[in-house]
C-alpha cells in the first residue's frame, strides 16, 4: 500500500509542476507559493519549478527505496492524507487554469 501511495504522490507532484507551469506561463493566474515566487525571481519560471519538484521527488525516491522499513500504520495514514490533500490541490489548480 505504501508503494502505491508514494508513486501516486510522486505523480501528483509531476502533474502539479506541469499545471503550475502552464497556468503561470499561459494564463493570468498568480502563484501563491512564496517559495516558488522567490525562486522564480532568481532563476526563472521553468527552472524554478523543475528544481523544486526535483527536490520533492528526491525525498519521495528515498522513501520509495526505504518503503520496506515503513511498518507503522501511521506512516500509511500520513501518506494517504498527503495524497488526498495533494490530489485536491492539483485538481483545484487544474480548474483554476482551465477557467482562467
Amino acid at each position: 500500500m505504501n508503494t502505491l501511495l508514494i508513486v501516486l504522490f510522486g505523480l501528483l507532484h509531476v502533474a502539479d509542476g506541469v499545471v503550475t507551469y502552464l497556468g503561470l506561463n499561459f494564463t493570468s493566474v498568480d502563484e501563491v507559493n512564496p517559495v516558488l515566487n522567490y525562486f522564480v525571481e532568481l532563476l526563472g519560471l521553468g527552472f524554478s519549478i523543475t528544481l523544486l519538484k526535483a527536490a520533492c521527488l528526491s525525498v519521495l525516491i528515498f522513501m520509495f527505496y526505504d518503503r520496506h522499513k515503513m511498518k507503522s500504520r501511521w506512516i500509511t495514514a500520513s501518506l494517504m492524507s498527503a495524497v488526498t490533500f495533494y490530489g485536491w490541490v492539483v485538481s483545484n489548480n487544474v480548474l483554476l487554469v482551465v477557467y482562467a
